[in-house]
């Protein structure tokens, strides 16, 4: 009988999904149970999560952009934030580029402010450049913030369709030329501890600041935390390991990373530019930060991300990377109920203290 238990699993599996209803072409509605080529290998924890409060949610790519921007979470399923000192907004003009002011929220930390000022972290969530809002990564920075001992900048960026690239990169970079200036006065910081760092297409920009300021020799990043990067948007199923043995997975199969690629990307052309590709920038690898990379084993993503980290080694920079086993994407805004979830969030902590109080101990909480 045990032989006959995998055959009969898969065989329950693929009969839910083709029991699902067709509607508009070929997209089926919820619920969207999870594929055969996965269930045996994802994380438990993950399974469970997904089974009760995501799989009768319509997938965002299967329905119109607005409806999934009013749905509220992004991702379910993160923890409570960490206590901070405060949190405020500023609305920052432009000094290299055009279009409207940019948003930026400011975490700071309980604690004296150290000698010389707070290390910062300059933070970029995720949402495929189409999704997302400076609320979506809240519980991240604020950990990043108060176990790290660090002031973090999250970003409001534009989205597309209706900003398409490079509009995103120009407003993240408006960002690092902000705390660089004006923002240093304002909150107090030590610029020559800075860091950056993102989730999925956030990891994305956050590799393309740290390349462009390579390239400009300022400023210097000291860290670079990059959560399920986007490193290489050429990536696709016939190319990539990962984009094909996980092309099914839940929460990004290789169609909804299409089509958050489209949107962002409109002009194919554009698709190995450097700065929508960092795994392709042909600059001086030797000038970029130390990274803590993390990426799922069952994420289309995956691959890349690893591949952006020992390109990274071959040039003599540090670089850690964490396969998350059974974990999909994007597990590190999921701490709340998954264990791969916490770690994610405590490598980019400890990379924190580690890079920015080297020496000495971090700011003490006041009594």
């Amino acid at each position: 009988m045990i032989a006959f238990i995998a055959p009969l699993k898969f065989l329950l599996t693929t009969i839910m999904s083709v029991e699902q209803k067709i509607t508009s072409g070929d997209h089926p509605e919820p619920p969207y149970p999870l594929h055969p080529s996965v269930v045996d290998r994802i994380d438990p924890q993950y399974a469970d999560f997904y089974n009760k409060h995501i799989m009768k949610h319509q997938q965002v790519h299967l329905q119109p952009i607005e409806a999934s921007r009013a749905s509220g979470t992004l991702i379910p399923g993160a923890g409570p934030p960490a206590p901070f000192a405060k949190v405020e907004d500023y609305f920052i003009s432009r000094e290299e580029t055009t279009g409207p002011r940019v948003r930026v929220r400011a975490f700071t930390p309980h604690g004296s402010t150290p000698e010389g000022g707070w290390p910062v972290c300059i933070y970029f969530h995720g949402g495929g450049w189409v999704l997302g809002t400076i609320d979506t990564e809240n519980v991240i920075a604020s950990n990043l913030c108060a176990r790290g001992k660090c002031v973090v900048v999250a970003v409001d960026y534009r989205l597309a369709p209706e900003n398409p690239f490079p509009a995103a990169v120009d407003d993240c970079w408006e960002s690092v030329l902000w705390v660089l200036g004006q923002g240093k006065e304002v909150l107090n910081l030590d610029t020559s501890k800075l860091a950056t760092g993102g989730s999925s297409a956030g990891g994305n920009l956050a590799a393309i600041m740290c390349q462009r300021a390579a390239t400009l020799g300022s400023p210097k990043f000291s860290l670079q935390l990059l959560s399920v990067p986007v490193t290489d948007n050429t990536a696709d199923t016939s190319n990539n390991k990962s984009w094909n043995e996980n092309q099914h997975t839940p929460a990004l199969p290789a169609p909804k990373m299409m089509w958050y690629r489209n949107h962002y990307l409109p002009n194919k052309s554009d698709w190995s530019h450097p700065e929508a590709s960092p795994l392709l920038w042909e600059g001086d690898w030797s000038k970029l930060p130390y990274a803590v990379i993390v990426v799922g084993e069952l994420d289309v993503l995956r691959d890349e991300g690893c591949q952006f980290g020992e390109k990274l080694r071959r040039a003599g920079v540090n670089a850690d990377i964490h396969v998350m086993k059974g974990q999909p994407h994007p597990f590190i805004a999921m701490d709340g109920v998954l264990d791969a979830g916490k770690e994610a969030i405590t490598y980019f902590c400890d990379a924190l203290k580690k890079t920015t109080y080297p020496t000495s101990k971090p700011a003490q909480e006041d009594n």
